[in-house]
C-alpha cells in the first residue's frame, strides 16, 4: 500500500462500474441457465438422478442471486461513502475507504470464480441430457 494517507477516488470509480455491470451480466446469465434446467427438467421429467441434480442447481442459482444481490447492494453503499468522502476531501479518499475497495474486489473476485465454475459445471451437466 502506499505512503499516502489519501487516494484520488478515479482510481477505483472504473473498477465499480465493471463490477457493476458483471454483476448485472451474471445475474441474467443465472437467469439464461435456470431456463435451460427447466427446458432439460422438463423433458426428462421421471429420472430420479436428474431431480437431485436440477434440485441442486436450483438451489445454487438461489444463492448466487442473492450473493449477487448482496454485493451489488454493498458496493453501491460503497459508492456513497467514497462519494462523501471525495466530497470532504477534494475527490481523494483515506486510506482505510481503499482496503474496503481491496477487499470488495475480493469478494467480486471469488463471486466471478464461484459463477464461472457453476457455469461450467452446468453446462457439463446439460451436455449429458442434450
Amino acid at each position: 500500500m502506499s505512503k499516502h494517507n489519501t487516494f484520488h477516488i478515479s482510481r477505483m470509480s472504473n473498477e465499480q462500474n465493471d463490477w457493476q455491470r458483471g454483476l448485472i451480466f451474471y445475474k441474467q446469465e443465472l437467469q439464461i441457465h435456470n431456463h435451460r434446467l427447466s427446458d432439460v427438467s422438463g423433458m426428462y421429467n421421471s429420472m430420479a438422478e436428474l431431480k437431485e441434480n436440477v434440485e441442486h442447481f436450483q438451489n445454487q442459482f438461489i444463492v448466487q442471486r442473492n450473493n449477487i444481490d448482496q454485493l451489488a447492494h454493498d458496493i453501491g453503499s460503497f459508492a456513497k461513502k467514497v462519494s462523501s468522502e471525495a466530497i470532504t476531501m477534494a475527490q481523494h479518499i483515506y486510506a482505510e475507504t481503499l482496503v474496503l475497495h481491496d477487499a470488495l474486489r475480493d469478494r467480486y473476485t471469488s463471486l466471478e470464480t464461484t459463477i464461472n465454475d457453476l457455469r461450467h459445471e452446468h453446462n457439463k451437466f446439460l451436455a449429458k441430457y442434450i
